[in-house]
C-alpha cells in the first residue's frame, strides 16, 4: 500500500469508494435516508474537487486502486478519512490518518480536530481523540448524529 498525495484523476475512485463505503459501513448507524443524502448517486463533482485540491488530501493505493482517502484543511479540520468497503480494519485508515498528522505537525498545528460519525467514533477514540461534544448536524436536509472530537498533537 502506497500513500500519496491527491491527484485530480483520483476524483472518480474517490467518489465510488465515498457511495460505497457509505452505504454498506455506515448503513449499520444511519436510516437510508440519511445515507441517500450524505451520500448521493449522483455527487457535487466540482464541490468535491474543490475541497479535495484546496484541503491537504491524501489517497491510499494498491496497484493503482484507490483504497482509502482523507484530508484536512487549514484550520487543522480533519475533514474526510474514508476507507474502501473491502480495506475495513486492514490498517488504511490508521495509515492515512497518521500521514495526516504528520503533516499538520510539519505544518505547526499544536491539535487536529474532526467530527466523526456514530461509526467512526471508536476509531478516532482509539488513535487518542477526545469527545468534546455530541452534535446533531444537518446536511442534505437531513439530521446527523456526530461528534466533535479533538487530538493534541504535541505541547509546548
Amino acid at each position: 500500500m502506497q500513500i500519496r498525495r491527491f491527484k485530480s484523476a483520483d476524483l472518480e475512485q474517490i467518489l465510488e469508494l465515498f457511495y460505497d463505503t457509505v452505504h454498506t459501513v455506515n448503513a449499520k448507524d444511519y436510516h437510508l435516508v440519511q445515507l441517500e443524502a450524505w451520500a448521493p448517486k449522483t455527487p457535487d463533482r466540482s464541490r468535491w474537487m474543490n475541497s479535495l485540491k484546496e484541503n491537504i488530501s491524501y489517497a491510499a493505493e494498491i496497484n493503482g486502486k484507490i483504497i482509502g482517502f482523507g484530508d484536512f484543511n487549514n484550520e487543522a479540520y480533519l475533514d474526510k478519512l474514508f476507507t474502501h468497503k473491502d480495506y475495513q480494519g486492514k490498517g488504511v485508515a490508521s495509515k492515512i490518518l497518521n500521514t495526516l498528522e504528520q503533516e499538520a505537525m510539519k505544518l505547526g498545528c499544536k491539535e487536529i480536530y474532526t467530527e466523526a460519525s456514530i461509526t467512526a467514533r471508536p476509531f478516532f477514540e482509539n488513535k487518542g481523540y477526545t469527545c468534546l461534544n455530541r452534535q446533531n448536524k444537518k446536511h442534505n436536509g437531513q439530521v446527523f448524529i456526530n461528534y466533535i472530537m479533538r487530538k493534541t498533537l504535541y505541547t509546548e
